[in-house]
C-alpha cells in the first residue's frame, strides 16, 4: 500500500464513508491511473463530488475507463463489491458491455451527454442475469487537456417499481376481463388475454381443465405455438415433466425444474426458463381441483414469495370466476328445463329447491370473490380508489391511497369536499371529463398539493396515475377507477440528476474557457519548458555528482573520526607541554576544517542530516553583523535590508549561517576585496507559473535572502556550471569549489530554491528561497560550554574500519565505560547471542556481508527488549534517514565526531532505554498485582520518604505527561496518578498543544526527544502562551534544562524512580 502522501489522499478522498476509507487505502500505483497527486484536477474534482452525495453515482477515468463509486452505489454492484474499485468498465460490466459501449462512446467521441429512463440492462451482480432497471445519465469529463477523459453517471434503479407496475397490470386487465365474463369460454379468454399480454414475468402460460375422464385438456397457452411438446392438448398423470399427482391432491403451488428440458418456451426474453409453477384450480365443495394453470418463471428474477404469490393470485381469480360461471351456466339450464316442464309442479318445486341451493352457492361464491377483490385491493402497492356518480363520491379507497392524502374520512364524500386543498390544481375537471366522455386519462408526473393535517405548508407530490371509467351493462358510464403511484422520489432524484448535469456542464464550460486562455499562453510557455528542461537536465546532472561526492566523503569522514579520535585521547598524555598542546590544537583544527569540507559534500550531496529549527531570518542576520564585516573586511561596505513583518522559516541555522558567510565571501573576492556588499530579507510568494519554469520548485510562500554583489558579474557560459562541486573561477589555493555547491545541495534538501541572476561588468545577486513556516520561533543555544558526564555500562561497538573502530572504543573506555567490539554485522550478533549484558549497541550504519546493519538492531531488540541502539555514519542512507530526516524512533549521531558529542549522545540513549525497562516492569508488576487475589489483607505501602509540602498536600496538580514511546508513557503516567495527581497524557507535542487549548494544566512533564517538533520547541511553545505552567525536562542527556532557554525550568534524570518523579514535582509546586 502507497501511504506516502496520506494529507493528500486525505484531501482527494474526502469523508468517512467506506468508499472513501476504501480509496484512501487502495494501492494506485499498480493501477493505470498511478499515484493520487499526479492525477488531474478534474477528477480530483469529480471523486470529491462524487464521495460526498447520498445520490447513486459512479464516474470512469481514462482510456480504460477506471470505475470509482459511491457508498449509495454499493447495492447496484451486488456482490461484485468491493472488488469493483478501479477496474477497467468493460471488465466489470462485461455483462452490458454491449448495451453502454456506443453510449460511452458517444460521451468520448462528442462530448455529448446521453439519458435513459428505466433502461433494462441484465446485471450479473447476484450470480446469475438478473433483470434490472436504471434511468441515468453519462456526463462528460474534461480533462486537464481540454479533450473528454472521463465519463460521470448519476442514477435511479427502478427495478422494483418497473416490475410491480407490470405486474399490476397484469392483475388490473385480468380483473377488468372476469368481471365482464359470465360463461365458462368468456372466463377462459380473458384470462387467455391478459396472460399473454405479460411475456416477461409468464414467459409461457397454458391453463388445463379435467374432464370426465381426469385428463387435463389444454383450453388455452400463451407465449408458444400449438401441440408444443411441453405443453400438449392433453395431460395425463404418467407425463414425464408435470407433477399431477400433487394437482389431483390439490396441494400447493408446486415448482418444476426444467433445466435438461429442450425446446422451452423463452417468452420475452434470449434465455429459457429453468422453473415453472404449477398451481392447482380448487374445486367448489368436492376438495379435488378442476384444472392447472402452468406459468414459466422469469428466468432472470429471483424465485420470491411475491412472485409466487403473483401465480397464487392470478389462479384464484380464475378459479373464482370459473365457479361462478358454472353456476351461472348451470342456472340457465335447469331454468330452461323447468320452463319447458312448467305442468309438473311436483318437478318444479324439487327444481326451484336445487335453483335455491345453487343460488346461494352462487352468492357464497360472489361474496368469497368479493373478499378476494377487496383484499387484493387493499393490499396492493399502487394507491387505488373507486369514485361513484358524476359528483365522484369515494366508495372505496385502499391504504396506499389513505398514506398519500392523509388520514381524512373519505368513504361517501364527494372528491371536492373530502380534498378541497386540490380545488383550481386541475383534477376535478379532468374526473368530470372522463366521467362525461368514457375514455380514460393518463398521466406522468403530474404535480398535486396535498395539506397534511398539523402543517400549514403544502406537501408537493408527483404522481403517476390513471383514471379508469367504469361502464354498467347498458354502458354507461357510473363511477371511476383511480390507480397510480407516487414518484416524488424519483422526480427529486430526476431533478437532482438534471442539476448535476447541468453542474458538470457548467465546470466543462469553465474548463473549456481556462484551455482557450492556456492556449494563448502555449506559445510563450513553450520557450519557458525548453529552459526548465535544460534546468531539469542540469538538476540530474547534479543529482549525479551528488552521489558521488556522497560517497567519498564517507570515506573521508571516517578516516577523520580516527584522526580526530586519537588526537582527543592524546590531549590527556601531554598536559601541561605547551608547545605539543598548541601542535595538537592545530591539528585538531585542520581535522575540523576535513569535517566541513565533507559536510560540504554532504551538502551539495543533500546526505547531510539536517536539524531545522524555526529561525527569524532577521534576527539570524543580526546576529552574523560583527562576523560578516571581520569576514569582509573594511574595504567593502555592508548594508543589510530586512523587510517588516518578515515570516519564520524551518531551516538548520547553522548551515544557513554557513550559506550566508560563504556567499558574502564569494561576493567580496568577486569585488577584488572592494565595494558594497547587500543582504536583503523579504517575504516572497512563488506562484504557479513561476514553478512551471522551474521544475524544482513547489508555488508557495517563502522567505528570501538575497546577496548582492557589485563585482564583475558571472559570464552566462560560466553560470551553468558554477553549482558543480570543486568548480571555481578563483586561482589556485583560493578555494575548494565547494562553496555554491554547498549552499545549493543544503536548500534543496530544506525545500527550498537557490536562482542567481547575474550581469557581467555590473555584479551578482544570489537569491535563497526557504518555505514559511507558522511555527514558533526557536531559541537557539550554544552546547559546547555545558559538562559531558560518562557512565559504566556495558557498550557494543560495531565498526568495520578498524582505526574507526579503535579510536571509538577508547574514547568510550575513557567516558568509564565497558566496552566490547565487532567488525560487521555477523559477528557482533553472534556477541549478542551469547547472552552477554550488553547496555548499548553502537554501531555503523553501512556495514559489508549479508547482514546490513538495520537488520542487527531489529534482532538485537528482539532478544534483549531493553537494549539501547545508537547509529553512527559519515553520511545517511535510506535505510534510516527519509527526507533528509531521521526515521521516527532511530538515534543518530554523525562522523566525525567529538568525545563531548559522543558522551551527551550515548547519556541521552541510554537514559532513554532505562526509562523504558523500568516501565516495563512496572506495568508486569502491575499486572501481576490485578490478577494475584491475597488471602489476607496487605497493609498499604510505605508512604516515599521525600515530604510533602501544604501545596501538594491541599490541592491536586494538573501534569501533562508528554512521551513517544509507548511504554514509558504508560509508566510516567502511572506514576503521576499514583503521586494523588490529575495527569493528562500526550505522545507527541502537537497532540500536548491540543490538550493545553482545551482546559487549565499546572505542569508540563515532557522527553526532548519527540518526534516532528522536539521537547524544547514544545516547552518553549508553551511558557510564550501560558507563562504560568512549570516546566520539567524528562532526558538522559543532562544538559537539557540549560540548553532550552527556560530559566526557570527543572530537569529529571532518566532513567528516575516515583521517589526521584516526587521531588522533582514538589520543587516545581514550590516555584512562583
Amino acid at each position: 500500500m502507497n501511504l506516502a502522501t496520506p494529507n493528500l489522499h486525505q484531501d482527494i478522498f474526502i469523508g468517512d464513508s467506506e468508499m472513501a476509507q476504501m480509496m484512501r487505502q487502495h494501492d494506485w500505483g499498480q493501477t493505470s491511473l498511478g499515484s493520487p497527486e499526479r492525477w488531474p484536477e478534474a477528477l480530483k474534482v469529480a471523486i470529491r463530488l462524487l464521495l460526498t452525495s447520498k445520490f447513486e453515482m459512479w464516474l470512469g477515468w481514462g482510456p480504460d475507463i477506471a470505475f470509482f463509486y459511491n457508498d449509495a452505489y454499493r447495492p447496484t454492484l451486488g456482490n461484485k463489491h468491493p472488488n469493483a474499485l478501479a477496474v477497467p468498465t468493460n471488465i466489470l460490466w462485461a455483462e452490458i458491455w454491449d448495451d453502454i459501449k456506443d453510449r460511452l462512446a458517444t460521451v468520448y467521441g462528442s462530448g455529448q451527454a446521453t439519458w435513459d429512463r428505466a433502461l433494462l440492462l441484465l446485471l450479473e451482480r447476484g450470480g446469475y442475469p438478473e433483470e434490472t432497471y436504471h434511468t441515468f445519465s453519462y456526463s462528460p469529463l474534461i480533462g486537464d487537456s481540454g479533450k473528454v477523459e472521463g465519463v460521470f453517471c448519476a442514477v435511479t434503479e427502478e427495478t422494483e417499481r418497473v416490475i410491480s407496475e407490470r405486474r399490476m397490470g397484469t392483475m388490473r386487465t385480468l380483473a377488468s376481463g372476469l368481471a365482464a365474463a359470465d360463461t365458462k369460454r368468456e372466463v377462459l379468454d380473458a384470462s387467455h388475454q391478459a396472460l399473454r399480454d405479460n411475456l416477461y414475468d409468464l414467459p409461457f402460460s397454458a391453463l388445463y381443465l379435467f374432464d370426465e375422464e381426469g385428463r387435463a385438456r389444454r383450453q388455452w397457452a400463451s407465449g408458444t405455438y400449438d401441440d408444443h411438446d411441453l405443453l400438449p392438448a392433453y395431460i395425463d398423470t404418467m407425463h414425464s415433466v408435470w407433477n399431477l399427482k400433487a394437482v389431483d391432491a390439490c396441494q400447493a403451488l408446486e415448482l418444476i425444474d426444467l433445466s435438461g428440458t429442450p425446446d422451452v418456451p423463452r417468452g420475452a426474453w434470449q434465455n429459457a426458463p429453468v422453473q415453472a409453477a404449477v398451481i392447482p384450480l380448487a374445486g367448489q365443495g368436492s376438495g379435488k381441483a378442476t384444472g392447472i394453470l402452468i406459468a414459466g418463471l422469469n428466468p432472470h428474477r429471483a424465485v420470491s414469495d411475491e412472485y409466487l404469490d403473483f401465480f397464487k393470485l392470478i389462479a384464484g381469480q380464475i378459479t373464482s370466476r370459473l365457479a361462478s360461471a358454472e353456476a351461472f351456466e348451470t342456472e340457465r339450464r335447469r331454468a330452461a328445463a323447468l320452463a319447458e316442464a312448467a305442468e309438473l309442479r311436483d318437478q318444479a318445486a324439487a327444481a326451484l329447491e336445487q335453483i335455491n341451493r345453487q343460488l346461494s352457492s352462487e352468492v357464497e361464491l360472489r361474496t368469497a370473490e368479493r373478499d378476494r377483490m377487496r383484499a387484493l385491493f387493499q393490499q396492493a402497492p399502487s394507491f387505488m380508489c373507486i369514485l361513484s356518480g358524476p359528483d365522484h363520491m369515494f366508495e372505496l379507497v385502499n391504504d396506499a391511497y389513505l398514506q398519500l392524502v392523509g388520514k381524512r374520512e373519505l368513504v361517501g364524500s364527494t372528491v371536492r369536499e373530502a380534498l378541497p386543498e386540490v380545488e383550481g390544481q386541475g383534477f376535478f375537471e379532468l374526473l368530470d371529463s372522463v366521467f362525461q366522455s368514457g375514455r380514460p386519462y393518463i398521466g406522468r408526473n403530474v404535480k398535486v398539493n396535498l395539506q397534511r393535517e398539523g402543517s400549514t405548508e403544502p406537501d408537493e407530490r408527483f404522481l403517476n396515475l390513471i383514471y379508469q371509467p367504469i361502464f354498467d351493462q347498458a354502458n354507461q358510464v357510473t363511477g371511476i377507477f383511480v390507480d397510480g403511484f407516487d414518484v416524488t422520489h424519483q422526480r427529486r432524484a430526476e431533478e437532482q440528476l438534471h442539476s448535476l448535469n447541468h453542474t458538470l456542464e457548467l465546470r466543462v464550460e469553465q474548463r473549456t474557457t481556462e484551455l482557450r486562455t492556456a492556449l494563448l499562453k502555449l506559445e510563450s510557455e513553450t520557450v519557458e519548458r525548453e529552459s526548465a528542461q535544460l534546468a531539469l537536465r542540469q538538476a540530474q546532472k547534479m543529482e549525479a555528482l551528488g552521489n558521488l561526492t556522497g560517497g567519498v566523503a564517507h570515506d573521508f569522514n571516517n578516516l577523520l573520526q580516527v584522526v580526530g579520535g586519537n588526537l582527543q585521547l592524546l590531549s590527556k598524555d601531554i598536559e601541561g607541554n605547551e608547545r605539543a598542546e598548541q601542535r595538537l590544537q592545530n591539528a585538531l583544527s585542520g581535522v575540523a576544517r576535513g569535517a566541513k569540507l565533507a559536510s560540504q559534500l554532504l551538502a551539495f550531496g543533500r546526505r547531510q542530516p539536517l536539524e531545522p529549527k524555526v529561525v527569524n531570518v532577521r534576527r539570524l542576520i543580526q546576529n552574523m553583523d560583527d562576523m560578516l564585516r571581520r569576514a569582509l573586511g573594511e574595504e567593502i561596505e555592508l548594508e543589510t535590508v530586512v523587510s517588516g513583518g518578515l515570516w519564520n522559516t524551518l531551516i538548520d541555522p547553522s548551515q544557513l549561517e554557513n550559506a550566508i558567510l560563504n556567499l558574502a565571501i564569494n561576493g567580496r573576492d568577486a569585488m577584488d576585496g572592494r565595494g558594497r556588499l547587500t543582504i536583503e530579507a523579504a517575504n516572497s510568494v512563488l506562484d504557479d507559473d513561476y514553478a512551471r519554469m522551474h521544475e524544482d520548485v513547489r508555488p508557495g510562500q517563502y522567505v528570501m535572502v538575497a546577496v548582492t554583489d557589485t563585482g564583475s558579474g558571472i559570464p552566462s557560459e560560466i553560470i551553468e556550471h558554477v553549482l558543480e562541486p570543486f568548480f571555481t573561477t578563483k586561482s589556485d589555493g583560493k578555494g575548494s569549489g565547494l562553496g555554491l555547491s554547498m549552499v545549493y545541495g543544503f536548500l534543496k534538501q530544506s525545500g527550498g530554491h537557490l536562482k542567481i541572476y547575474s550581469e557581467p561588468g555590473h555584479g551578482t545577486t544570489m537569491r535563497l528561497y526557504m518555505p514559511r513556516t507558522m511555527q514558533v520561533e526557536d531559541s537557539l543555544t550554544d552546547l559546547s560550554s555545558h559538562p559531558v558526564k560518562g557512565g559504566s555500562e556495558t557498550v557494543l561497538v560495531v565498526e568495520d574500519d578498524d582505526g574507526v573502530r579503535d579510536t571509538s572504543v577508547a574514547l568510550l573506555a575513557d567516558l568509564g565505560y565497558r566496552v566490547l567490539k565487532a567488525q560487521d554485522a555477523h559477528s557482533a550478533f553472534a556477541i549478542v547471542n551469547s547472552g552477554v549484558q550488553i547496555d548499548l549497541l553502537f554501531t555503523d550504519v553501512v556495514m559489508p556481508g549479508p547482514m546490513r546493519s538495520t537488520e542487527l538492531a531489529r534482532k538485537a531488540k528482539a532478544l534483549f527488549p531493553h537494549m539501547a541502539i545508537l547509529f553512527t555514519s559519515g553520511y545517511t542512507e535510506n535505510s534510516i534517514v527519509h527526507g533528509g530526516k531521521l526515521d521516527a524512533g532511530v538515534e543518530l549521531l554523525s562522523k566525525p565526531y567529538t568525545r563531548e558529542a559522543l558522551a551527551r549522545k550515548v547519556r541521552h540513549v541510554l537514559g532513554n532505554a532505562q526509562q523504558h525497562r523500568i516501565a516495563v516492569e512496572r506495568l508486569e508488576r502491575h499486572e501481576q498485582a490485578q490478577t494475584s487475589i491475597p488471602s489476607a489483607p496487605v497493609p498499604a505501602p510505605a508512604p516515599a520518604s521525600v515530604p510533602e509540602p501544604s501545596s501538594m498536600q491541599n490541592a491536586r496538580t494538573r501534569i501533562l505527561v508528554v512521551e513517544d514511546e509507548p511504554l514509558i508513557l504508560m509508566s510516567n503516567v502511572d506514576m503521576v496518578d499514583e503521586l494523588g495527581h490529575e495527569v493528562e497524557e500526550a505522545s507527541s507535542a502537537e497532540d500536548a498543544l491540543k490538550i493545553m487549548e482545551k482546559g487549565h494544566i499546572d505542569i508540563l512533564l515532557t522527553d526532548v526527544g519527540l518526534p516532528g517538533m522536539t521537547g524544547m520547541e514544545l516547552a518553549r511553545t508553551v511558557r510564550a502562551r501560558w507563562p504560568d505552567v512549570k516546566i520539567i525536562f524528562a532526558s538522559g542527556d543532562n544538559t537539557a534544562q540549560t540548553t532550552s532557554g527556560i530559566d526557570d525550568a527543572l530537569q529529571l534524570s532518566k532513567p528516575f524512580t516515583l521517589d526521584a518523579l516526587k521531588t522533582v514535582l514538589i520543587q516545581a509546586q514550590d516555584k512562583t
